[in-house]
């Protein structure tokens, strides 16, 4: 996003509240109380603000990804670009998680770094290629699971998007309808595996997953699709948000999420106001978003946080905030400050 544009919109603002909701999510569920989560609550089990969070996420990214990929000179920049905003933070991330996490292990130390585990922990560099969510002796006896950073897993789906992305767009720059077909076709194949056939047909088409990537399509669509959502902003919010609680209310329906989602988020965006100077002083929601996980399971570990939920949930933000801040500045912003650097034309 350009930087004249960033301060137009809600994006960041929206990323934000994304990153807080998965963090109040994970504070119930990591102390085994994700049943009386407050949405979880209200809502009779429907709805989770992990849920909120990541619909949020996947449509922000969706909707930004095709404009990076449609302002990107070719491929190799795109990838470039893409390489410089996840891995160097994710790369701190993945040191920081294997030497802090030796003071967490039921091993002794010279067991801990001898096993092929603690090291091959570092696979997590590029989730792209799958993950590793434990390391040996570690968070054994929390309370809800032994996952050094369940966060990550959403990495993995993000970044095979990215190489979608730039298969079926990059390589037909020009001919923008061809992406825009290739979604409807998703969404028509996932409407009849549905309806027709129970979801037997083809079952990733039912799971969380494929879930949140026809939420990343679709509101690539949306861009794809140059849908100015400012001048009819009232319509498209109202309309979007009448479906989604018509999807909440009747479950029967909630295919309409994948519709009503991406639009409601991208409208949302677009209003304007003293939350379009969230980003004022740097991004950090993917600082808030990695760190967060393990930073939980510490502070169970070390029985700081025992049972209440609000607790896990403030604490966590205490700690976190500070690293998120401080990984801007010290890496994302340095890294991201290169992305000119390689697969620009030369003038």
């Amino acid at each position: 996003m350009h930087h004249h544009e960033r301060f137009q919109n809600n994006y960041d603002f929206l990323r934000l509240f994304a990153a807080f909701s998965i963090i109040f999510y994970h504070s119930f569920s990591l102390l085994h109380k994700a049943g009386s989560e407050t949405l979880m609550q209200l809502t009779k089990g429907r709805l989770n603000f992990s849920f909120i969070g990541l619909s949020i996420f996947f449509c922000i990214s969706g909707f930004l990804i095709a404009k990076s990929a449609a302002r990107s000179p070719g491929v190799v920049n795109y990838l470039w670009k893409r390489l410089l905003r996840i891995q160097p933070l994710l790369i701190v991330n993945c040191i920081l998680t294997v030497f802090i996490c030796v003071f967490f292990t039921k091993l002794s130390v010279k067991d801990y770094f001898l096993n092929p585990n603690t090291w091959s922990y570092f696979r997590n560099i590029m989730p792209v290629f799958g993950l590793q969510f434990t390391l040996p002796g570690v968070f054994v006896h929390n309370i809800a699971e032994n996952g050094v950073n369940g966060s990550l897993w959403t990495l993995i789906l993000e970044e095979r998007l990215y190489i979608l992305m730039c298969i079926i767009f990059l390589l037909r720059k020009k001919h923008r309808s061809y992406i825009v077909l290739f979604i409807v076709v998703i969404n028509v194949f996932y409407l009849c595996n549905r309806f027709f056939f129970d979801g037997e047909m083809v079952r990733y088409f039912t799971g969380l997953p494929f879930f949140y990537a026809l939420l990343f399509l679709n509101s690539a669509a949306l861009y794809f699709l140059k849908i100015n959502f400012s001048n009819s902003l009232f319509f498209f919010i109202s309309f979007s948000l009448l479906a989604f609680i018509i999807s909440v209310l009747f479950p029967a329906s909630n295919f309409l999420y994948f519709f009503s989602i991406p639009v409601l988020v991208n409208s949302a965006a677009q209003m304007k106001g003293i939350t379009n100077n969230a980003g004022k002083y740097g991004d950090f929601t993917y600082g808030i978003y990695i760190f967060s996980f393990p930073v939980q399971q510490m502070l169970i570990a070390t029985g700081i946080v025992k049972q209440n939920p609000f607790a896990l949930f403030f604490y966590t933000i205490v700690i976190v905030f500070p690293m998120a801040i401080l990984s801007w500045n010290l890496v994302e912003k340095k890294f991201l400050a290169l992305k000119k650097l390689v697969g620009m034309h030369p003038k």
